[in-house]
């Protein structure tokens, strides 16, 4: 049983991110293998022990400050479910969670620590985005809207099995690529199912090339 964690999926799921966690549920199902999506909210105990992938997407300033408080307490959590190789994909603007802190004019409120990025609030950022990684052989595409802007001009920034960028919106569906990676890094810690994990990303390759050949 594959374990994934959506957190804040009510108030973080601004672009329709939650497409991300039923991309990973269906190539998963689709191969045989079972998966649990569990989803929590403010005030709601966050239990990372037995989780396989943690989500988190994108919303309003106001809503990303709310999480922000809930979230501070779980930080030696988080930081145990990283070094236990736990993935985590963090999309839009709740990747200032993880950082060092958010400013806005004169407000600067301290966040997680788990990056040493810091970010500031400025003027807004929307634009069509296409970025090579090391990640995956195919540049992964997708659409930015933010205000915040991080002092590290990375637009994809990983570390071990946590993944951070301003893409926003269900990226693993554009991205499918980048969804089969993240899968496989999910199941390195189950053999048995990797074994049964056969993709096939026909339809969303069909969507990439076409979304990918429209952008300027």
């Amino acid at each position: 049983m594959i374990k994934i964690l959506h957190l804040y999926y009510d108030l973080l799921n601004l672009y329709g991110d939650s497409g991300n966690v039923k991309a990973l549920e269906y190539h998963m199902k689709s191969s045989g293998i079972q998966t649990e999506t569990v989803r929590h909210s403010l005030g709601e105990t966050i239990d990372l022990s037995s989780c396989d992938i943690v989500y988190i997407g994108s919303g309003t300033e106001h809503s990303l400050m709310l999480a922000l408080d809930d979230i501070m307490q779980y930080r030696d959590e988080i930081l145990k479910f990283k070094e236990r190789g736990g993935v985590l994909l963090s999309t839009g603007n709740s990747i200032e969670l993880f950082g060092k802190g958010i400013k806005n004019g004169k407000s600067e409120k301290q966040s997680l620590e788990i990056f040493g990025y810091k970010a500031e609030y400025g003027k807004r950022v929307v634009k069509d985005v296409r970025v090579k990684t090391e990640l995956v052989e195919n540049e992964i595409i997708g659409f930015e809207n933010h205000s915040g802007r991080l002092d590290t001009d990375k637009a994809i920034i990983t570390e071990d099995n946590f993944i951070m960028t301003y893409i926003l919106g269900p990226i693993l569906v554009r991205n499918p690529q980048l969804n089969d990676m993240i899968i496989k890094r999910i199941l390195e810690k189950h053999p048995d199912e990797a074994e049964k994990y056969s993709p096939n990303h026909k339809l969303e390759q069909k969507a990439y090339d076409v979304f990918k050949s429209s952008m300027k």
